[in-house]
């Protein structure tokens, strides 16, 4: 798939037009990723249709404070629908290639690892038929709204761009400072919440982390280096590990779908990375 071109962002960008501007180009790599899934069955295109869409999440999270209430509800609930009709799927991708194909790589005569990837197949197909219907719902019905309101949003953003004179609040490169120290004050309230190795805790933590992430990276031509290189290489890790950790319960959970069997009361996941 072929990245849509970056905007241009100046640190005098008025919020509203970097947000009409990132999130076109966000749509269309959502688009582009709709029609390689809706053509072809290959883990790399849901993976760059879930990056399109955290980073249209990211954009929309950090520049919500500028935008008007109705869109952006209607915005966050649209992409939020979008993020979940990807996430079972996804679970099982990385569940049969991390998993299961290993496993079965060292005993491939194994009957119950061979059921067990029978299982896990047959249950990513199904949930791999109900995504695509939700994606091509929403290419139908919701993608042309959301595009709408975003050219009348472009559209005011220039009529109020045009004014000039803008104040510290209507220049992007000080609104994208704020709302990094913002993200990065929430984070470190989730990383204490998560100490105690709750998974959803450390769920959300993971999720803020990547939100924080991609903001940076979205928003870096403006934004100081100390946040695009020290606080998003240390995102960066702190992502890898969180995920490996979460990934690893998912599996459990998915290994205990596929045997049909329950996981025991008493089982406690071990505590996140860095929990110690």
């Amino acid at each position: 798939m072929t990245d849509a071109q970056p905007p241009t962002l100046r640190r005098k960008t008025h919020p509203v037009v970097a947000f009409a501007a990132l999130t076109q180009a966000s749509l269309a790599r959502i688009d582009m990723s709709l029609q390689d899934l809706l053509h072809r069955d290959e883990a790399e295109d849901l993976h760059q249709l879930r990056v399109a869409v955290r980073y249209a999440r990211a954009v929309l999270w950090a520049l919500a404070p500028a935008l008007p209430l109705l869109e952006r509800e209607r915005w966050k609930r649209e992409l939020r629908t979008l993020a979940r009709a990807s996430s079972e799927v996804r679970d099982w991708d990385v569940f049969l290639a991390e998993t299961v194909a290993p496993a079965h790589g060292k005993a491939p005569d194994d009957p119950v690892l061979a059921a067990v990837a029978d299982v896990a197949a047959t249950r990513r197909n199904s949930a791999r038929a109900a995504m695509l219907a939700t994606l091509v719902s929403y290419r139908d019905g919701q993608l042309p709204v959301v595009q709408r309101d975003l050219a009348h949003l472009g559209h005011l953003a220039e009529k109020v761009a045009a004014r000039g004179k803008a104040g510290r609040r209507d220049r992007l490169g000080p609104f994208a400072s704020q709302r990094v120290r913002r993200g990065r004050k929430r984070l470190r309230a989730l990383k204490q919440a998560a100490q105690g190795g709750d998974l959803g805790a450390v769920h959300a933590q993971r999720i803020a982390g990547k939100r924080l992430r991609y903001t940076i990276e979205a928003l870096a031509p403006v934004l100081p280096s100390r946040y695009t290189r020290r606080l998003h290489r240390k995102l960066i890790r702190q992502q890898t590990r969180l995920g490996g950790f979460v990934d690893a319960i998912v599996a459990r959970r998915l290994m205990c779908e596929c045997l049909d069997v329950a996981e025991l009361p008493d089982d406690v996941p071990p505590p996140p990375p860095g929990a110690s």
